[in-house]
């Protein structure tokens, strides 16, 4: 355990914001925390917004209270509550918060800096919604819908499910009812699940556009195409029809297996992630040569090159997790992934830095969380609106 007098220093760093990297980690490490879910700036500055006075010492105290008990109950097991073994722990967040908000409010210099970046209106993270379009052109916005029957496409039903989904079921294993072309988009900020026909089961990420038929394997192969974005595909085996993702740079052939493919323009590449089983990659300009990707490697297809390189699982497919995740990323390669979940756009203001960047959150936290870490490497950030836009500008502190 830390040093309870660094770790008060530490908290003290963190609220003001002038905490490193190293120091970061270990304050997270105190809390038993790997990431933040901005859990704990929140919660104080949820008790702070009331604007307390800053020699105002009852109202701080009471503040102090208020932050510690919360911080208690959330950190105490939920079945068998053991007070003695939490006092003096519960003493030392007690102990540290009165230092570190005392702190806040005695460094003017500090707080001016901390209260502007607080006082920028915050951004919802983004949520379950999508478009189903049919193949009569019909178009139904599924976030405004309950569970239910949704439409009837030559002989397969469309439901949504009680947990938001939509599901492809039944249907006639016949030519004529392989006609039936329907398309599913996440605009920015929408993330969707669908069980097509077959029983194959594809996450859709943010600003993401599939297409497929609504009787999928009705005829030789099951063939979909991903026209835009970003999807995480569970197939069922099938090894008389063979399951085909067609995107705008590559071709994925596979029989039965678990793959991400990242097909966002703005990306410049296609990558295709392997969890489990086997698949095939080839290009337009590369079909006598296609790759097979083995569990836990990955494929980069730009124009009709392919390279291919072990992944990083957990970076690659932390979004169908439910999580921004990166590990020596570029600023801009952060950016994309935020700007599409909380539907903003991003400018830079002089070079964006040089700096990789580690780390990783829930998208459920506000955005403000996620700008947290990334200030740790000074880089500040400003939201204003624009044009009817919510714009971040970016730029490096010197």
């Amino acid at each position: 355990m830390e040093n309870n007098q660094n770790i008060q220093k530490l908290f003290a760093k963190y609220l003001d914001n002038t905490i490193n990297a190293d120091e970061y980690k270990v304050l997270l490490h105190y809390f038993g925390k790997k990431e933040d879910d901005g859990e704990l700036y929140e919660l104080v500055l949820k008790e702070l917004s009331g604007g307390l006075p800053e020699h105002n010492h009852i109202r701080l105290e009471k503040a102090v209270d208020a932050v510690s008990y919360r911080l208690r109950e959330q950190l105490q097991p939920k079945k068998t509550i053991r007070l003695g073994k939490y006092i003096p722990y519960a003493a030392a967040v007690f102990l540290f918060l009165t230092i570190g908000i005392s702190f806040y409010f005695i460094s003017r210099n500090h707080k001016q800096k901390r209260a502007e970046f607080a006082a920028v209106a915050d951004v919802s993270p983004g949520h379950s919604a999508a478009t189903l379009t049919l193949s009569s052109g019909k178009k139904i916005q599924l976030d405004a819908l309950s569970s239910g029957t949704l439409a009837s496409e030559q002989g397969v039903e469309v439901l949504k499910t009680e947990d938001g989904a939509v599901v492809y079921t039944g249907g006639a294993q016949n030519a004529s009812s392989n006609t039936a072309v329907n398309t599913l988009s996440t605009a920015n900020g929408q993330t969707y699940r669908i069980t097509l026909s077959d029983g194959s089961r594809v996450w859709l990420n943010a600003a993401t556009t599939l297409q497929y038929a609504a009787n999928l394997g009705s005829q030789g192969t099951r063939n979909v195409k991903l026209l835009a974005g970003e999807a995480y595909f569970e197939v069922t085996k099938d090894r008389k029809h063979p399951f085909i993702v067609e995107t705008p740079a590559q071709k994925v052939e596979v029989l039965g297996t678990h793959f991400n493919i990242n097909s966002y323009a703005d990306e410049g590449k296609t990558v295709t992630t392997l969890a489990e089983g086997s698949v095939k990659v080839s290009t337009p300009g590369d079909k006598d040569r296609p790759v097979i990707l083995k569990p836990g490697q990955q494929s980069f297809a730009t124009d009709s090159r392919i390279i291919v390189q072990e992944a990083d699982l957990q970076s690659a497919l932390a979004w169908k997790d439910g999580k921004i995740y990166f590990k020596d990323a570029s600023i801009q390669e952060v950016l994309h992934q935020v700007s599409r979940w909380y539907n903003i756009q991003v400018e830079y203001k002089g070079e964006p830095t040089k700096e990789v960047f580690n780390g990783g959150i829930k998208r459920s936290a506000n955005l403000s969380s996620v700008l947290r870490i990334l200030e740790l490497s000074n880089v500040n950030f400003k939201l204003i609106k624009k044009n009817g836009a919510t714009v971040l500008m970016v730029a490096q502190t010197k």
